[in-house]
Formats: C-alpha cells, structure tokens, sequence
C-alpha cells in the first residue's frame, strides 16, 4: 500500500503555530500582543459548524471532536444515560458542553482547527485511495496523553493528535507577543520597586496574561515555563479555570435527536405499554391514529376523504406541532465494533433507530387539552343496562343485521343471539369484537366495560393492546385490527377462523 503522502511532519512547533497565523489572517498578533479570534477562524475562514451544546462524554474525557465529513458522532444523552448517534453533514468541531470556562473552549477550538488545517487531507486519501472508514478525530485527554504506542511506536493518529495538543496553545499564545505582554505585566506590577521578586506577583501575572489572551490559568503558566520563566512552574500543575462540570440534573437533554417523526402502530402500542405520560394521553380517547401520527380529534387537524376514511387537514400538515404527539427518534450503536474510547469516529459504525416518547412542552401541552377533551365526552348513561342491551341499542342505530354483525365482529351467530336476549354476560374479547365493529371510541368501550364490571388492567398485554385498537386503530375495520394484534402476539378477535 502507498504511503499516505499527507502525514505532515513537524520540525519546530512554535514556527508550526506562526504559520497557522499568517495563514488565518492573524500575521500581525506573532508580534503583537492580542487575543487571537479562534471562534471566527472557525467559522468564517474554516466555514465549520461548531458545536457546543452536546456532552462528548460521560465522564468529561472527551473536550473536543472534528468531523472532516459526513457522518455520526457519539454523543451523551444525560436523559436517557447512554451514548447516542449526532448526525454530521458538513465538516463540525464539538466542544464539550461540560466546558464552560472561555479559556478551555479556546483551546479545544485552536486544537480542532489544528486538525482541520494539516490534517484532513490525510483522511481524504485515506477514504479515496484505501477505503479508510475514519471521518473523525474524537479528541481523548487521556488517550492523547498517552498515545497508543501500538508496538512500541505511535500510529499516525497519535502523531497527529500530539501535534494538534502541543500546538493548540502556541496558536493562543504566540512566543513573541506572549513574552512581551508577560514582560509588560512584570513591569506593571513590580514598577520600580526592586525589593518585589517576580514569583511574589507571579499568580496575579498569570490572571492577567490568561484573561487578555482568553485562555486557562493553567495553560498561561503552561506558556510562561516553556518560554523561560521558571517562576510560573507552580501553577503548571493544577487547574485553576474555575470550570466546575455541570450538575448532573441540571445538564440538558441532547439535541440529537429527530422529532416529531411518523411512527408505526406496533412501534407506537410498545412505548405505550411502558410509557406512562404516552399511555396517559391517549387513554383519553381525544386523539386519532393516521399517516403516522396521533392527532387530536378536531375537525381542524382531521376530514373525511372520499373514501371515507380520516386523513389530515392541509392545516394539520403545516402545523403538526400544535396537534400531534411527538415521537422522537435518536440514534444508538448497534455493532459490537463499535468504540467510544478509540481516537477515530469511524462512517462504518452501526447505528439503528430507537423511537422515545419524551414530557416535552409539546407532548405535555397536548395531554392537558386531551384530559379537557376527556371530560366532555363523558356522558351519563343508565347504569341499570347490561353490555349486551347497550350493543343492542347502537347495532338498532347503525342498522345491522346479523350478516353486518358476523362480517364486521368475526363472530359467529350465536353470539348475535346473545346481544339480542339482552342478558347474556360477554365476556371483554366478544366485547372489544363488537366494539371494533361498531367504530365506538375509547370512552364509550370503557362504558360498556363498566356495566358490565369490567375495565381494561393496565400492565396485562392482552388488555393493554385491546385497549389501544380504540385509539390508534379508532375506525378502522376488524381485518386490521387482527393483523395489528398478530403482529404483538395478542390473541385476535372473533371465533371466525381467519382466512
């Protein structure tokens, strides 16, 4: 195989950053003492997307990250304390969000341009010529500390991940300006008392030249003794950047994640099984199943097309966050090669789709107009009715007959006798059968379960996927209903054998 001919070698590193500068359009501040702009160079020089709202890790051992392409960064969801995928489509630098003082944001920044600079033409030829699977550097401490040392040597990736270490800071602080203001604060300070040592103001020296360059204490002092002031090697040691990580319950959700996706009906009753605020709102019977979404009854999100069935108003598909649940979707590694811990991100992890249902504003807004919608469909009924007169009177209603009955409940003739006497006590399958048929919504199946001294149980499968056909499936036929409670393992309705 050829030798990758885009390794950069570096021979002097402070040269190294000085070049970074003349190239960045910041030729003058090698000299002249400035903060160097390393959020605009990014952006507006490099044009990569930055971005900081994301926990690389959950232990805070990855700062940073550079995608040189497409592709999917792990990322750590403190609501659900797993890694998830983040999906990249334009070259991105990821600073931790556990990174909240100036000075180490920087530096992550100045590190991640550094790769951006000398080192992504590595990994195109490496994708070009060798079908190389990495896209991205996930910038490790303890890893870049060490190195692999595969075999008693560094790989490439080390080499370059130590370049962009050491660097780093030198783009902050160049040797030249960063000795004059460091002089200068000296003289600042001492004046012309020379009975004042320099380690004495040596902390405040540091608090100045860190502020003015927007750097950590530590990496200033860092600075100061490989340039020659040995006063500053007590600070080298510890960090002093006051950037304490954010308490775990005040860190926010990640944003990676798809929202307000079409879900499947058997996708949709798996959550509901398990998902209390999911189960909760559509309990209430005020929203309907259709085009991949749960709505809510209203004439406004739902119309009847010609073929009689209920699909979305054109005003539902311009405003879906006003009247459908919302579905997330987030990405999750499902390939045993997968690593969290190596140097690369590689475009050939695996990651499946895993839909959530989360008490966001949207879903949470729409629980508390479908618990008002509950309370209006609820209507007083004679509790002296048995379920059987209570089908009865709706099948009159609806004009059945007992071939409308048998087609539409796969029940067979017995049963329809049964409903007609009046006395019989159905069992809650033959009921949820003629419930089906009958189109009848949630709170009217829970009516007619109540007469008869039942009720759906939560936490029963069975019950809890009858119970569902009344929201998800409200309107639709019993053939559909069957293959749905097929496909999650629960016993069809009707006696009718199925053909």
């Amino acid at each position: 195989m050829a030798k990758n001919p885009f390794m950069h070698y570096v021979p002097d590193f402070e040269k190294e950053a000085e070049d970074f500068l003349r190239k960045y359009e910041c030729a003058d501040a090698i000299d002249t003492p400035r903060p160097i702009p390393i959020r605009d160079i990014a952006t507006r020089l490099m044009s990569l997307d930055i971005v900081d709202t994301e926990y690389l890790s959950f232990d805070g051992s990855v700062q940073g990250a550079i995608a040189f392409t497409r592709g999917i960064i792990d990322v750590y969801d403190w609501s659900t304390e797993q890694n998830i995928g983040y999906e990249v489509y334009h070259p991105t630098i990821f600073v931790d969000a556990d990174i909240l003082n100036l000075g180490r944001a920087n530096n992550t920044l100045a590190h991640e341009c550094f790769h951006w600079w000398r080192h992504r033409n590595y990994f195109n030829f490496k994708r070009t010529h060798e079908n190389g699977a990495e896209f991205a550097f996930r910038c490790n401490n303890r890893i870049s500390q060490f190195g692999s040392l595969l075999g008693g040597e560094w790989s490439n990736e080390d080499k370059m991940e130590w370049q962009a270490k050491t660097i780093a800071p030198k783009i902050l602080m160049p040797r030249n300006a960063f000795r004059s203001k460091v002089d200068a604060t000296y003289r600042q300070l001492t004046g012309d008392n020379k009975n004042i040592c320099k380690r004495a103001v040596t902390s405040t020296v540091l608090d100045i030249v860190s502020g003015f360059f927007e750097v950590s204490k530590q990496s200033a002092a860092i600075r100061m003794l490989e340039l020659g002031y040995p006063e500053a090697e007590e600070y080298c040691g510890t960090e002093n950047t006051n950037n304490r990580r954010t308490q775990t319950a005040n860190r926010a959700r990640s944003t990676a994640k798809y929202h307000l996706r079409p879900i499947t009906p058997v996708q949709a009753f798996e959550l509901y099984c398990t998902n209390d605020l999911l189960k909760a709102a559509l309990d209430t019977g005020a929203f309907h199943f259709t085009e991949g979404y749960f709505i809510f009854n209203d004439d406004k999100y739902l119309h009847m097309n010609a073929s009689g069935k209920r699909v979305l108003t054109p005003y539902t598909k311009e405003h879906l966050p006003e009247c459908a649940l919302d579905f997330s979707v987030r990405l999750v590694s499902d390939s045993l090669m997968h690593s969290q811990t190596s140097i690369m991100y590689r475009s050939d992890s695996i990651f499946k789709e895993e839909s959530s249902f989360e008490a966001n504003t949207q879903n949470t807004e729409l629980f508390n107009k479908a618990k008002d919608f509950e309370k209006k469909l609820q209507r007083s009924q004679a509790k002296t009715i048995t379920p059987a007169t209570w089908m009865k009177r709706r099948m009159e209603e609806e004009n059945w007959y007992e071939y409308t009955f048998e087609e539409r409940t796969k029940l067979d003739k017995m049963h329809y006798s049964r409903v007609q006497g009046g006395t019989h006590k159905f069992t809650m399958r033959p009921l949820v059968a003629m419930g089906v048929g009958l189109s009848l919504d949630l709170s009217e199946m829970e009516e007619v379960l109540r007469l008869g001294g039942m009720a759906f149980q939560d936490g029963d499968r069975e019950q809890e996927a009858y119970k569902y056909l009344f929201t998800a499936f409200y309107g639709k036929g019993i053939d559909e209903c069957n293959d749905f409670l097929e496909a999650v393992n629960v016993p069809t309705l009707g006696t009718q054998q199925r053909k």
